[in-house]
């Protein structure tokens, strides 16, 4: 239950404000999607995924503040640490 935590503050906080570009107070997909300049970015569907503890397709301020406090680790990071172990072994084309 991430209703009973703080709202985030500081930096973390203040990034959730910068993303809300339509000012509900919830994100989006699309405005996390303005994080990376690509929008086809392997972490931003599963950085929403797992920070959607509610699976309403929003994320509130709470849900985004947990998200990053989770002891599993950043959503992100957890992603891309699992493309690269899928990635290991396989041999690439070409000369190099």
């Amino acid at each position: 239950d991430t209703s009973i935590l703080p709202i985030c503050k500081d930096s973390l906080g203040w990034m959730f404000n910068k993303l809300d570009m339509n000012y509900d107070l919830l994100l989006d997909p699309s405005e996390i999607s303005a994080i990376y300049l690509d929008k086809y970015e392997p972490c931003v569907k599963p950085l929403f995924n797992s920070c959607d503890s509610f699976k309403d397709g929003k994320l509130s301020n709470n849900e985004w503040c947990y998200c990053f406090q989770k002891p599993s680790g950043l959503p992100c990071q957890n992603e891309m640490n699992r493309i690269q172990k899928l990635s290991r072994g396989k041999s690439l084309l070409g000369k190099f």
